[in-house]
């Protein structure tokens, strides 16, 4: 009976291939699942000590902070293993984590403070952390996927990581929702779900450690021990060759199908980050309640956990094996289009918040693992450093040119739909060719370097 239901949920998975899959979606189970309600609060605090206003210029500030980052992070892929850098990084943001979960119960530079300040530091650094985090660690950990994975075990296992993602997300989200309800608590309670939080993020590098220690290099291995097999090659996990810091930009404009990888999503983030910012403002204006805007805040990312939750449990996986990549990566924009048309017909709250629950749950129900399926076929190169690149700088640029446009434009609905519009006719024929040289390359057992 359960073979029957794994069989019809995500394909043929059994054995210890299932139970791989099953301990990496644990693993993102609790990525996101801490991920969520930092995300949330991430909001609602700058929104409540530093002002809405000013969410443009937190992003383009993102932007500048991650040029360190990225020089870090290339120079320690080239010393460490995929898994040790897993376990760096997840101690650095929980020794963080830890420190601002202090200030945020501080009684003056915390959330007692009541007074609206762009001055207030603390808001500052807590959204930056929250940002960085998530950018780093889901690059990260998609590569580390990415890298004992092969195709056909993508379209049956992903779709179960997907649902171990969501569902993490949905119940920590769920959680923070329940211990925000009381909008009088705030103040000590938000420090108290960001605390939760951040000791989630140690229990993400016990279960790499479970991973590499108990799994053996055979059941690890990915789509390049397999061709380089087929070849009669040596079977090697990993290419160990150094590359210097700018070599991950350099791939990414020399070789048309990654840099098709950073035009797809930063389509989707420009994109998002121009109706977010209607969101935010609409729902700041509507709810004066500090409270109140953070439980709006929470009820808002717990419907989109829901529905990328039930998605990621019927539909990633059935749309994978069904339709394939290039479905996947198509249906997105025209999905994300259509909600946008609707809101420049309506702009209200209410269907800006429509508009914003496609962009978010579809897009990691539905987008994300079509798109972590295109770094498969990749060298160790462009699986880390270009991803990256991708992953971290393009994320935040994507973000930055929006929050750039929102400055100029405002909340200017008819400029925005237009824009965001013009942007997905693009993705859509990007995304097609994508997809098509996906199926290419993985028909001729071939890898992209």
């Amino acid at each position: 009976m359960e073979n029957r239901i794994i069989k019809a949920l995500w394909g043929d998975l059994k054995g210890k291939e299932l139970l791989k899959f099953i301990l990496l979606a644990s693993g993102f189970f609790f990525l996101i699942g801490a991920f969520w309600p930092l995300k949330t609060l991430k909001d609602s605090i700058f929104a409540n000590i530093i002002g809405p206003k000013y969410i443009p210029d937190v992003k383009l500030l993102s932007l500048a902070i991650f040029f360190p980052i990225i020089l870090c992070y290339s120079k320690l892929v080239d010393i460490f293993s995929k898994e040790k850098l897993i376990y760096i990084f997840i101690f650095i943001y929980g020794i963080t984590g830890l420190i601002l979960v202090y200030f945020l119960y501080h009684p003056t530079i915390g959330l007692t403070n009541l007074q609206m300040d762009p001055t207030r530091l603390l808001g500052w650094v807590f959204y930056l952390f929250v940002e960085s985090f998530i950018t780093l660690m889901l690059s990260l950990y998609w590569s580390f996927i990415n890298d004992v994975t092969c195709p056909e075990a993508a379209k049956k296992g992903y779709g179960l990581i997907i649902f171990g993602m969501q569902l993490g997300g949905f119940l920590f989200t769920l959680l923070g929702n329940f211990l925000s309800y009381d909008t009088s608590k705030y103040a000590t309670m938000a420090p108290f779900i960001a605390l939760i939080s951040v000791l989630m993020f140690f229990v993400i590098a016990l279960v790499v450690f479970i991973l590499t220690h108990f799994f053996s290099d055979k059941d690890l291995k990915g789509y390049q021990s397999i061709i380089n097999k087929n070849q009669n090659e040596p079977e090697v996990i990993e290419d160990n060759t150094a590359v210097g810091f700018l070599e991950g930009i350099k791939v990414i404009f020399t070789r048309p199908y990654v840099m098709g990888i950073f035009g797809i999503i930063f389509f989707q983030e420009l994109i998002s980050t121009l109706f977010n910012f209607h969101m935010s403002f609409l729902i700041k204006t509507t709810y004066v309640d500090p409270g109140m805007v953070n439980r709006v805040f929470f009820n808002f990312a717990l419907a989109v956990q829901a529905i990328a939750c039930t998605f990621g449990l019927l539909g990633t996986s059935f749309f994978q094996r069904k339709f394939g990549i290039t479905f996947c990566l198509i249906a997105y924009p025209v999905l994300f289009g259509v909600t946008i048309v609707v809101y420049l017909l309506q702009p209200t709250l209410l269907i800006v918040i429509f508009v914003m629950l496609t962009a978010k749950a579809m897009g990691y129900a539905l987008n994300q693992p079509a798109k972590e399926t295109l770094y498969i076929p990749t060298s160790k190169n462009i699986k880390y450093k270009s991803k990256a690149w991708i992953d971290m700088f393009g994320f935040r640029l994507a973000k930055a040119c929006g929050s750039g446009i929102n400055e100029i434009i405002g909340v200017c609905v008819n400029f925005s739909g237009g824009i965001a519009l013009s942007m997905i006719v693009v993705w859509i024929f990007v995304s097609r060719l994508l997809g098509n040289f996906f199926k290419k390359t993985i028909a001729s057992k071939d890898i992209i370097k």
